[in-house]
């Protein structure tokens, strides 16, 4: 008996109610037959992945393709994830590994991230000219390892201590980083 689509989507729509702890143990509980808690945790995390990946990249379709190798990723090890961290410092540091993977596989120096517009909201739009001109500039100043810290604490808008987690550092040097890109940014 198959499921009318509505079904599917009021299913879907209760589940993304869930936090990650719960949608995890569910997808832990039905992957790989029936994937309705990994696809609220895969919408729910995509754009954002996506966003991130692409400030490393450069290139939106490698983002999306790294975005969706940590997906396939997530799939096929989210029975392995020991709740140690929160999913979203587990997902965060596959799509991190897996950026710096293809950078390091490419060897770039410089990431130019013009097509940002692209995978930016209305609003963001409207101030993108000027502003991503000069988050371009910023960037290509700092170092992988503190594009990183600001790439996480900016874009994916993760805390210090998601971020210290998933660059394993330790707290205040992740946040010394941040201070310091700052204030290369300001002079």
């Amino acid at each position: 008996m198959e499921i009318p689509e509505h079904d599917n989507y009021r299913v879907s729509e209760r589940l993304s109610q869930f936090d990650d702890n719960e949608l995890v143990r569910l997808a832990k509980l039905q992957l790989p037959y029936v994937t309705a808690a990994y696809e609220v945790l895969f919408h729910r995390y995509h754009r954002q992945l996506v966003n991130v990946c692409y400030r490393y990249l450069g290139s939106l379709e490698e983002a999306e393709e790294t975005v969706n190798d940590t997906m396939l990723n997530v799939f096929n090890n989210i029975t392995r994830f020991e709740q140690r961290a929160s999913f979203k410092t587990w997902i965060y540091k596959i799509a991190h590994n897996l950026s710096i993977t293809r950078l390091r596989k490419k060897k770039l120096e410089y990431i130019n991230i013009d097509e940002t517009k692209d995978i930016l909201t209305e609003d963001e739009a409207a101030d993108d000219n000027e502003s991503q001109q000069k988050m371009n500039t910023w960037l290509d100043s700092l170092s992988i390892e503190d594009r990183t810290i600001v790439v996480f604490r900016v874009v994916g808008c993760l805390e210090f201590s998601e971020i210290a987690e998933i660059v394993e550092q330790k707290l205040s040097a992740v946040k010394m980083r941040f201070k310091r890109a700052l204030e290369k940014h300001a002079s």
